[in-house]
């Protein structure tokens, strides 16, 4: 059953997968010249996320795509002048990702590329982040569904760290194992999903049994991982949460959500006798 409801909601998407990208750029540590040697990098991450399809399974997401570049220095490597820079790369909702450690070179003059096979600092890093932003998506949409997103981002990544320009990309590689490691969450945001879909389409019983998954998921988390991701998703969801499992009569659950999301504790509580 729960296969069956992701396969319908696969079925209605079509095109794009990335939406609006918005992209603020902090380049006060940049000499004049190196500003306008960048001018233009704003429109081209743009185009570079939108302008192509990811995934030929996946299209019609429409993700929303939020980046802050803060630029470093500038450094010469191989005759090159690179870029150093810390990214910060979210959806708004709940995939948050901070990289303090990016160096590229960048050739005003032309679209930012990226080719499976042969590595590009900066082409190579932001395609690792839209397949694993991809991936993030994917996983809500399938059981486990955005495996393959995050081997292609790890590929990349692998490809990095052999590469003239290693600088961060172990980091990344280590990322993608904890993500990918956490499946606590993974089934989690995953069983949340087709549980408001569930909810929705008016079958609280079949709602009820996915919001169980969900917090058999959470517990996984509190038992073994860091709780930070974890941090992401329910700061993102809580209000929803909680409006579905009041509704649903699940006090133990609130209660224990109070206790492992402090931030959130009067949304779970309030609405609870006392």
């Amino acid at each position: 059953m729960r296969i069956l409801i992701s396969l319908i909601i696969s079925s209605t998407m079509a095109f794009s997968q990335f939406g609006k990208v918005d992209i603020t750029i902090d380049d006060r540590l940049l000499r004049a010249s190196e500003r306008q040697e960048v001018s233009s990098l704003k429109d081209e991450v743009a185009r570079f996320f939108s302008g192509r399809i990811w995934h030929e399974d996946y299209q019609g997401l429409n993700i929303p795509l939020h980046i802050s570049l803060v630029f470093q220095g500038v450094a010469q490597k191989g005759g090159l002048k690179t870029f150093h820079a810390q990214v910060l790369i979210s959806d708004g909702m709940d995939l948050r990702y901070f990289d303090k450690s990016v160096q590229f070179y960048y050739n005003s003059g032309r679209s930012i590329q990226y080719d499976p096979v042969i590595f590009d600092p900066l082409g190579s890093f932001l395609a690792y982040y839209a397949y694993t932003m991809l991936a993030g998506y994917m996983d809500t949409y399938n059981f486990y569904g955005g495996n393959h997103a995050y081997d292609q981002a790890r590929e990349i990544a692998l490809r990095g760290m052999a590469s003239d320009f290693p600088k961060g990309w172990s980091a990344r590689v280590q990322l993608l194992k904890e993500i990918t490691g956490n499946k606590g969450l993974r089934e989690a945001r995953f069983a949340y999903y087709v549980a408001m879909n569930l909810f929705d389409q008016g079958k609280p019983d079949a709602a009820l049994r996915e919001f169980g998954y969900m917090m058999d998921g959470l517990k996984k988390i509190v038992y073994g991982f860091p709780v930070g991701r974890m941090q992401y998703f329910l700061k993102a969801h809580a209000k929803d949460i909680s409006h579905k499992l009041t509704i649903l009569g699940q006090e133990e659950s609130l209660r224990y959500l109070a206790d492992i999301d402090q931030e959130n504790k009067k949304i779970y509580l309030r609405d609870l006798k006392k």
